[in-house]
């Protein structure tokens, strides 16, 4: 008990630490040191400069080729990501079929099935692993997200299957530099960016992603209101699809593929299972309020679902690692 305690409060102050990062943009948009528009142009600064970068990091970080028991762990970690993505949008769509309003419904749908897997998500999982190896699974967990966000995404905010881009589904700020960073990956001999300032550059930029994410999140808390930005019974119902339904749909699975002694006799093999179930109790992907400003669809519960569920994590992520450390993954 003593040690679940202290995992629990570790896991909490990270959470807390991640959460405390919003407090910057919410301060000097206050004071109005942020202006009008600003959002906009940090929301492109993460998006083209700093999640790129996020996506290339990890497998620069690798000095050795990855072995062929790793390779095919990347795949299944895919599959398993990819089609957790799918199983959660059945069952928010399950949930939210008979909602009134069809738009907020698709901002809980949204936020129920893509998470802050990326921003907040690789930064949290190499804080609380310290595994190359896992942050390597977390970015396979992400390629999944990102291939899913910008047509499935797409999708369920409109309600339009017009909408849905395949070509950005494969030509999007972070699937394009993995064109460039998995042959470095697989082929170090032809890695010369590894171990040089570029590399350096690189890694500051990624890790620029978790704060920068934060300081969105508090400039939008600092124009709506604390107040005003927790209320909503579908705000609750949808937060809770989000950190609980979701992660223990995932959990679920996972256990069962735990049952496989190809997966539970290696430690790899442990983390490409307990990577995806992490990664899916994060509270909303920070694209959801992007997107819904960018589509014009149901703004205000975006950004209201988004600043609730993330408080809310602070607390249901640190049980959910309890419970992924109960079961033996890592």
């Amino acid at each position: 008990m003593h040690y679940y305690m202290n995992l629990f409060l570790n896991v909490l102050l990270i959470m807390a630490a991640l959460i405390a990062l919003m407090i910057p943009g919410f301060i000097l948009r206050k004071l109005k040191l942020f202006k009008d528009g600003a959002v906009a142009g940090l929301v492109s600064v993460l998006l083209y400069i700093c999640q790129p970068m996020l996506s290339i990091s990890p497998f620069l970080e690798q000095d050795t080729s990855p072995t062929s028991y790793i390779a095919i762990l990347m795949g299944l970690c895919f599959l398993i990501s990819f089609f957790g993505h799918i199983a959660v949008f059945i069952l928010a769509k399950l949930i939210f079929f008979k909602w009134k309003n069809k738009e907020s419904a698709s901002a809980y749908t949204f936020a129920s099935v893509f998470t802050n897997c990326g921003f907040l998500g690789i930064p949290f999982v190499k804080m609380l692993t310290n595994s190359s190896t896992a942050v390597l699974f977390a970015v396979i967990y992400n390629i999944a997200f990102c291939m899913l966000i910008w047509t499935l995404g797409i999708y369920i905010l409109t309600g339009d299957k017009k909408a849905i881009s395949f070509k950005k589904a494969f030509l999007n700020p972070s699937i394009v530099p993995l064109v460039i960073s998995l042959p470095l990956f697989f082929i170090p001999s032809i890695n010369i960016i590894s171990g040089t300032p570029i590399a350096y550059s690189i890694g500051l930029l990624a890790n620029m992603s978790a704060p920068l994410s934060m300081i969105i999140v508090g400039i939008k808390l600092a124009d709506m209101g604390i107040l005003n930005a927790i209320k909503g019974t579908g705000n609750y119902l949808g937060s809770f699809v989000r950190l609980i339904l979701a992660p223990s749909l995932m959990l679920g699975l996972i256990f069962l593929l735990k049952l496989i002694p190809y997966f539970s006799n290696t430690a790899e093999g442990l983390l490409a299972l307990a990577v995806p179930v992490i990664l899916m109790g994060m509270p909303p992907a920070a694209l959801l309020v992007t997107f819904a400003e960018k589509t014009n669809r149901a703004k205000i519960d975006s950004t209201r679902i988004f600043l609730t569920a993330t408080l809310l994590s602070v607390i249901t992520v640190p049980l959910l690692i309890i419970t992924v450390k109960a079961i033996g993954l890592v």
